[in-house]
């Protein structure tokens, strides 16, 4: 086996890719052949300098995997050679290019790994980015957790507001709140009804719409509002939608934009999710996300994937990178497959 990688030399400088050393894995690790990576948003802008996390070049970034495992390490029980997985490598917080998702080969932790049964490698790739809407929904807007692969059968008779449903991060959320027993009332481009229908979504809303606002006023009002894919102007209407039901917080991906003037009594928040898995004090919390509820999810095909589109092998990660910075993508996801299925 030989690994090769995508490496970063230094911010804004063009990703080459070379030869990776084979790595041994530690204690609770598992040295992966990666066969798809879900390609985001934020890797482009750490590869430019434009997120400020502290790097040692050169370097591997990527957090999303999904694969074969190889190897495993010291202790390891709950893996073993030959298991389809997805996992979060947490690469980029660890400082550690070994964990690095863009390569051939590369360790993951055995915490944040999850069995895919015989769930295709893209679109488990694509799954393994729900760590975001699961601490989203179910840490940090305190929804009721759903029943690992099974839907609430008794209702809360509440509601949920997603916007940007058509996103990746959006389609999943849907899921899981419905899963729960929410109403959810999803948000995205006309064009994506359809995707957006097949989401188990009660209603949905133009976000291009003239009557948006009063229309998801009175659709309301909402016990969370998450914010999956959202721009300056959908953060302002998703104010005055919280602002007619006496105000309120949602919680978006991307913060609160420059220059957004939210009304009195609403505000919005950010909230970094992958550290969330890395805190011992939410131990029981990642257990239940990556060994109970993903698992039996993704395994059984329990959890839709939006569309994916495989965009090549390694040396196509710049390319899709610039399709996610001109805005080109829309209503799917881009991975890279740097082992042929």
């Amino acid at each position: 086996m030989n690994n090769e990688a995508l490496w970063l030399d230094g911010p804004g400088r063009e990703p080459r890719v070379g030869t990776a050393e084979l790595y041994e894995p530690g204690e609770d690790e598992l040295l992966v052949k990666v066969m798809a990576i879900p390609v985001q948003p934020g890797e482009w802008k750490i590869r430019e300098g434009l997120i400020p996390i502290p790097l040692k070049y050169p370097t591997i970034i990527g957090l999303g995997i999904s694969g074969v495992v190889q190897k495993v390490g010291p202790g390891v029980t709950r893996f073993k050679p030959g298991d389809r997985i997805m996992s979060n490598t947490s690469g980029v917080l660890r400082g550690d290019y070994r964990f690095g998702a863009y390569q051939k080969f590369c360790l993951v932790p055995v915490a944040l790994t999850s069995k895919i049964g015989e769930t295709s490698f893209k679109e488990a790739a694509n799954l393994s980015t729900a760590y975001a809407p699961t601490s989203a929904l179910f840490l940090h807007l305190g929804l009721n957790r759903p029943q690992a692969g099974n839907r609430n059968e008794n209702p809360t008779g509440e509601k949920v507001l997603i916007w940007g449903i058509s996103s990746s991060l959006g389609g999943i959320a849907a899921q899981m709140a419905a899963d729960a027993g929410y109403s959810v009332v999803g948000v995205a481009s006309g064009r994506h009804a359809e995707l957006a229908k097949s989401l188990r979504i009660s209603s949905f809303v133009d976000r291009s719409s003239p009557e948006v606002v009063p229309t998801l006023t009175g659709l309301g009002p909402f016990k969370a509002v998450f914010a999956a894919a959202d721009s300056a102007e959908d953060q302002i209407k998703i104010g005055e939608v919280l602002a007619a039901h006496g105000g309120g917080t949602f919680l978006s991906t991307m913060g609160v934009r420059n220059g957004v003037q939210l009304p009195q009594g609403v505000s919005g928040k950010f909230a970094q999710y992958i550290d969330d898995y890395l805190s011992p004090e939410n131990r029981d919390f990642t257990q239940w996300v990556w060994w109970d509820y993903l698992e039996k999810a993704v395994s059984q095909g329990k959890l839709q994937s939006t569309p994916v589109e495989a965009k090549g092998d390694l040396s196509q990660t710049m390319a899709a990178w610039n399709a996610l910075k001109a805005g080109e993508v829309s209503g799917k996801r881009l991975v890279i497959c740097p082992n042929s299925e």
